[in-house]
């Protein structure tokens, strides 16, 4: 019988739960299960029925929480060997992550940029910029096998809500339940005709542009015009759906990243 591994990815947003089938977490290995549930406001009941659905008729070997809400960790670490009969791991910079961390300060870096990087150098090799588009939108860099840094920016979610909050007239937009410009990014109206759409055509027109300049800043800073670019994020498909930029977007690769971590040190 199979064995899994359970795999979390706690975000200041949503937390992501998963499965890996341990011992075959290859380079193009998938993550089945996936669950999503909100991080601030997920109480027991809701974990323990997250989890109870996902390992269901399962044999699971362990599990590893990735985390950047320390205050919900003992929650999700209860809950996690309960369902896995022993204590789980957690993502940091002392684990072997498959690169070198080139970094002055390297307990500073986010959990879930360290396991975007090491997914993203086991599925497409070094180098490789990964664009996460969370609350926050992260680029992470790496080169010759080795976490560089990146570069932070407001998400998609914040400059919404920044807007409604500080604003009297404009309103609160979710930008992923938004119908009002379609997917096709040449289909999309450039003016918009209500305030809504005004706000949507914005939001994605700047963070495609955004996308674009920090990418070709860092090619040319890498001195390397082969640099793979891939995406991850809830809104990584809405921000880049039908623009010419190369990139691969790759639902997954957090949770990939957590479960190659995991592989790397059970």
């Amino acid at each position: 019988m199979s064995e899994f591994v359970i795999v979390v990815d706690m975000g200041n947003t949503s937390t992501t739960v998963g499965l890996a089938r341990a011992g075959r977490i290859t380079g193009i290995g998938r993550i089945s299960g996936i669950s999503r549930l909100p991080t601030r406001t997920a109480c027991r009941k809701d974990v323990t029925a997250v989890l109870t659905r996902l390992t269901r008729n399962r044999l699971i070997a362990g599990a590893m929480l990735c985390s950047v809400v320390p205050q919900c960790n003992h929650l999700w670490l209860r809950e996690l060997q309960a369902v896995s009969g022993r204590p789980p791991c957690m993502v940091h910079h002392r684990l072997k992550l498959g690169l070198r961390i080139e970094y002055p300060n390297p307990a500073s870096i986010g959990a879930d940029r360290l396991a975007n990087a090491c997914g993203a150098v086991y599925r497409y090799g070094s180098p490789v910029i990964v664009a996460d588009f969370g609350t926050a939108l992260t680029f992470d860099v790496v080169a010759n096998n080795a976490y560089l840094g990146g570069i932070i920016v407001p998400g998609l979610p914040l400059m919404t809500d920044y807007l409604a909050e500080k604003t009297a007239l404009l309103p609160r937009l979710r930008l992923d339940h938004y119908r009002g410009i379609p997917r096709n990014l040449r289909a999309m109206p450039v003016i918009g005709k209500n305030t809504r759409q005004a706000m949507a055509i914005g939001a994605r027109l700047g963070y495609l542009g955004m996308v674009r300049e920090i990418f070709t800043r860092l090619q040319h800073t890498l001195k390397d015009r082969t640099v793979r670019l891939c995406a991850t994020g809830g809104y990584a498909a809405w921000a880049l759906a039908g623009c010419d930029l190369p990139v691969r977007l790759d639902p997954d690769l957090t949770l990939y990243g957590i479960a190659k971590i995991y592989e790397l040190n059970r």
